[in-house]
């Protein structure tokens, strides 16, 4: 999702995770995000931006949700890579390491007479909310330990302002990645704008809908079942906890059982 993201707003991007001041009118390149003769190994993402004076910014953007030891090996592996196929000095490489849901150390390698440095930006405590909200990047105010109350609505406009459905649905998939009761107010946010199909085309829409028709199919089979038991044993004590323990357990059977005049003690038992 974070590739998704920016890939469809590399400005943004580069501008609130690397912290680089980029022209509305900079023109801004896919870089290599491929390894020579390590084609399993891939950088998460490369921006190219030119300057006036000749210059090329070479943007390595690395995004980790876990703390791993071969973390800054990785990121020497990644700069050197780089180093390899730009050798022009007037290549600047730049890395930037995104840590999600926070946690990321200092961006430093010291290996032997080896020193390289790199950002580490925590999403929880480094970022801005307000610039997030104030840009395409919005949802990540949802990881943010310092997200405002109208961060959901917020969202929701954001997300409804983007022309293009495909980038929507980016920003859509990406909230629910977020804590089940943030993405469950943001689902709210856009049902209110009346966003309702975005919802339908991501993935976490679909299975929202999935869990909405099963719940209704569960609810449908206890109503069933507890009339049945109310017509045979009248208004018992615990009905409608015996009708959602016979349908959870196994709807059919226990259903041929209730109709077929099976005592209320053994079903009870069951």
């Amino acid at each position: 999702m974070y590739k998704a993201l920016m890939e469809a707003h590399p400005k943004d991007a580069l501008r609130l995770l690397c912290r680089v001041e980029v022209g509305d009118h900079t023109v801004v390149t896919d870089g290599p995000t491929e390894q020579v003769r390590q084609r399993s190994l891939q950088r998460d993402k490369v921006f190219m931006v030119s300057r006036p004076d000749g210059t090329v910014d070479v943007h390595h953007i690395e995004v980790q949700v876990k703390r791993t030891g071969d973390f800054p090996a990785r990121m020497a592996a990644y700069w050197a890579g780089l180093a390899i196929k730009y050798e022009d000095p007037r290549h600047q490489i730049h890395q930037t390491a995104v840590w999600p849901v926070g946690g990321g150390p200092p961006g430093s390698l010291r290996r032997n007479r080896m020193h390289l440095e790199w950002d580490s930006v925590n999403v929880p405590d480094d970022l801005d909310p307000e610039a997030l909200l104030a840009s395409p990047l919005a949802p990540l105010v949802l990881w943010s330990s310092r997200r405002p109350a109208d961060f959901a609505d917020r969202i929701g406009g954001r997300i409804g302002e983007l022309p293009n459905p495909e980038q929507q649905l980016v920003l859509v998939d990406l909230c629910m990645l977020a804590e089940e009761g943030l993405a469950a107010q943001v689902v709210t946010a856009l049902r209110s704008r009346g966003m309702g199909n975005v919802l339908e085309g991501t993935e976490a829409g679909r299975e929202i809908a999935q869990k909405n028709l099963d719940r209704g199919l569960e609810q449908g089979l206890v109503r069933s079942m507890r009339l049945t038991l109310q017509t045979r044993f009248g208004d018992i004590p615990g009905l409608d906890d015996l009708a959602r323990k016979l349908v959870a357990e196994d709807h059919d059977a226990n259903l041929v059982k209730v109709v077929s005049g099976v005592p209320l003690t053994e079903l009870q038992q069951l």
